[in-house]
Parts: structure tokens; sequence; C-alpha cells
């Protein structure tokens, strides 16, 4: 026999302890490294519409995503005789397509395969709200849209649907795996560089951000997706933002990436002044709790295409010791793969990804499993590709 007297005053004092508990992280009042806002510029930005150059052009397309038009370059070689391969790019955690893209999609065109680099909902160019969502789930369903328009459509014939590889770096570096192991034979290549492989990664970085820090992390991505579970039943709060990145030196700041001081020097080096959609320095916070449930080495199994993957030694975001394990423990047979590792960290290894000696064995691996040849790009880049084919051997697929 229990006591309902008792028992009424417990439970309203329990319930209290809970309401008091989510009003604390809702409002997070102690929290002094988080904001509510986001201005989404839509004004033009320099340098980021349509190109004409003595290689390649570049148009801007818009392909539809869940009812949101996600924005994306074109690349074009010239001199071509018939619809090239394509190379479909996305960025990583928070960045966006001019945010450093470009610079890999125009040695990759020059080459003579076609580039789609494109923007994720509510990033750079393309829309939807609210902005700066980074979310696993949301950024591969935009890849499976991209992928699914180009086999669909070959976008007006300009290229060739049949051949399709896919370049991801850092978060992406995961999604372009998970989205090769969903297309299956559709996708003739896979370029991993520095990828986010497992949750090992995230317990990578909680050990240079500390315990503290990481316990306010989770803090404030509960109370984001709080907001937004309650504008499901008619309460709207204004979704939360954190940091993207901060240097690890600063104790005080608190960020989704822990920078190294050369790493935050160069991560504005790539990108104008000005950026599509108002970019800023910022993400909503509820990606903490995703980001723990992701995990791109579970679809391992399924990915059929060959992977070029790029590590970086000093690379504490995306460990090489992380992608090396997942890669072993994959089944993959040894031909499957190809692992470039450079002694630079996880921001440096984009930044110089682009010199001639590490583009170069990338390049030839898109060669071989693209089938480049003459009809698909001028006689000097084929020429330059049958030597660099010569140079570097890469298994088939």
């Amino acid at each position: 026999m229990y006591n309902k007297e008792g028992l009424l005053p417990a439970l309203g004092f329990r319930l209290s302890l809970v309401v008091g508990a989510l009003a604390l992280l809702l409002a997070l009042p102690w929290e002094k490294h988080i904001d509510t806002h986001f201005h989404w510029d839509r004004s033009p930005v320099p340098n980021t519409g349509e190109q004409d150059t003595a290689s390649f052009t570049r148009s801007v397309l818009h392909i539809n995503s869940h009812g949101t038009p996600l924005e994306a370059w074109l690349y074009l070689p010239k001199h071509t005789t018939s619809p090239p391969p394509v190379l479909v790019m996305g960025h990583g955690m928070g960045a966006q397509k001019d945010i450093g893209l470009f610079m890999y999609a125009e040695k990759f065109v020059e080459a003579g395969t076609a580039v789609l680099a494109f923007d994720y909902r509510g990033f750079g160019g393309s829309g939807g709200l609210p902005r700066h969502w980074v979310s696993p789930k949301r950024h591969i369903q935009d890849w499976h849209a991209v992928v699914d328009h180009v086999q669909a459509t070959g976008l007006g014939g300009q290229v060739d649907g049949s051949r399709i590889a896919l370049w991801g770096v850092s978060y992406a570096g995961g999604h372009v795996l998970v989205t090769a192991a969903t297309f299956g034979s559709n996708i003739s290549a896979v370029i991993a560089n520095e990828p986010y492989v497992s949750p090992a990664a995230v317990l990578s970085t909680t050990g240079v951000r500390g315990v503290g820090r990481t316990l306010r992390l989770l803090a404030v991505g509960i109370s984001d997706e709080l907001r937004r579970l309650l504008g499901h039943v008619g309460l709207t709060l204004p979704p939360i933002y954190l940091s993207l990145v901060a240097p690890i030196t600063d104790p005080k700041a608190l960020a989704l990436l822990p920078l190294q001081e050369s790493e935050m020097k160069l991560r504005s080096v790539h990108a104008p002044p000005k950026r599509q959609g108002g970019w800023q320095n910022k993400v909503l916070a509820r990606v903490v709790l995703e980001a723990l449930g992701y995990n791109p080495s579970r679809h391992f199994s399924k990915i059929t295409a060959p992977i070029f993957f790029r590590v970086a030694s000093l690379d504490h975001l995306c460990p090489p010791s992380v992608v090396l394990n997942a890669v072993r423990k994959s089944g993959w047979p040894e031909q499957q793969y190809v692992i470039q590792e450079r002694n630079v960290t996880h921001l440096e290894a984009h930044s110089t990804g682009v010199r001639e000696g590490d583009i170069k064995p990338v390049i030839a691996f898109l060669r071989q499993h693209l089938g480049l040849g003459e009809g698909d790009a001028g006689a000097a880049a084929a020429g330059q590709g049958a030597e660099e084919a010569a140079e570097v051997q890469f298994p088939s697929s």
C-alpha cells in the first residue's frame, strides 16, 4: 500500500527539478560563447558566378533537394569531343564551395573531367533556413539529390552520367563514403580527403578540448535541440549557434573544432573577403548530438568503388590512426584503395593539397578509374595524363 499524500509532493518536486533543469538548458545563463542570430546575406558576391577561360567554363546551376535549391558550380573542360565524366564535390563541416573548392575544381577540369561543386542546404548560395545547419543526415540527403540528378539528366547531356566520381574533405570525406555505399556500382571512384570515418575522431578532439569544455558543448547542443523540438509544438525560440573553430590555446573558447595556431592563420587564406550567404564562423549547436551517432565506417562493406584516401599525419581532428584502423576492418581487398599520407595538419592538408606533387597522384587515379582519354581533354592535357598514369599506377576497379 502506498501513501498518495506522500507520493504527489515527491512527484511534484521531481517534476519541478526536471522543469528547472530544462529551463536552465534552454537559457544557458552561464554560457557567454554562444549567440542566437545569423544574418543571411543574399547580396551578390564577386567571383562566384560564371567563368570562361581558355581551358574551361563555369556555370551556376540549381538542384532540388527536399524542396530546397542547392547552388552548384559546373566546370566543363573545353576541346572535348564527347560528354566528359563528372566529379561531384562537397566541402567539409561548416564550409562551402567558395572556401577553397575552386582550387581543386580548376585542377580537375583542366585534367579533362567535368566538376560539379555544390553547397549544402543552409550554406553559401543554396537556400534553406535556419542557416549553417550542419547535419550528417541532411548533408547525405543533399549528396543523394545531386548524384540522382546527375545520373538522371546528365546535366542536359553536358556530362556522362554513367561515369561519376565523388570528392569530399573532412566531414564530407565521410559523406562521400556513405554515398558511394548507397549508389554502389554507379559510382566509378571516390576521393576521401582527411575523412571523418567514425565517432572515434570525436574522442580525439575530446582529449584536446578537455572534459569541462566537452560538457559545455553537450549542454549547448541539448539546448539547441530542445529549441528545435519545441518548434514542432508551436513554441518558437531562436536556434543557438556556437563557433565552428577556435584556437586550442584559448582556454575559454567554446568551438566545435579546436584548431592549432598555424591552422587558425590558414583557415581564411583561400577565401574571398566576402563569402556567399554571409558566411560566419558559427554553426547550429544541435550537431553536437547528431555527430555522436554518425559512423560512416558502418557502410564500408557496401562500397564497391575504388577509393583514394588522403590522410594527414599531424591531424588531430580526423586522425590517420582512426582512418587506417577503419580501413583495416573494412574487409576491402588491398587493390580497392590507395592511401596517401602527408606530414601536415588537417587544414594544412586542404590548403596545400593542390600542389603539383600532391595533386598529381589524385589526377592519375581519376584518369584511370573514370576512363579519361583523348576525347575527354585537349591533346596537351591528354598527353600529360598518359605520363602521369605511367608514373603512378593504381589497381584497376
